[in-house]
């Protein structure tokens, strides 16, 4: 004949291996926010970051500063550039009328930005500087704007007074 476990052993062995996770069981990774956007605890709300939220690989023949950097050395400023597109939603990306996907993965921008580095290489700059990537949406549409500004490096003329 086999014995009923009593409430009281049932609530103490919970108790027992909850404690053991929780002592234990601690995370090795520490997870980072993937998102654009930021709690603000003081204000209330939640503040914009700018980039493209993923760090740029450093595979590029140019040098490429994403959000607000500026290159170190002197440059002049040679031209904007601007990709962007837009396109039905599709399938995948909604369910029952309500959008469940928007935007591009981390693969999809790297390969927008490699586009960009080469318009700007044909263009002889030496690098792309304030590049920043938005994702807009409507009810039947999604689409994203990629932005830069092409610079080149410039030297600097010492004058000498005799």
């Amino acid at each position: 004949m086999i014995q009923k476990v009593s409430k009281w052993t049932k609530l103490t062995l919970g108790f027992v291996c909850l404690t053991f996770l929780l002592t234990n069981c601690q995370p090795t990774k520490t997870f980072q926010p993937t998102s654009y956007y930021s709690p603000n605890y003081q204000s209330g709300g939640y503040d914009q970051h700018t980039g493209l939220g993923f760090k740029i690989p450093d595979k590029y023949a140019i040098d490429v500063l994403q959000g607000d950097e500026k290159p170190k050395e002197n440059y002049e400023e040679m031209d904007k550039l601007t990709i962007s597109e837009e396109f039905p939603l599709t399938a995948n990306q909604e369910y029952k009328g309500r959008m469940l996907k928007r935007g591009n993965d981390q693969q999809e921008k790297e390969a927008i930005l490699a586009r960009m580095v080469a318009q700007a290489q044909d263009l002889g700059a030496s690098g792309l500087m304030n590049v920043n990537y938005k994702v807009f949406s409507t009810a039947t549409t999604s689409g994203y704007i990629l932005t830069g500004t092409a610079f080149k490096y410039v030297l600097k003329r010492n004058v000498r007074e005799n």
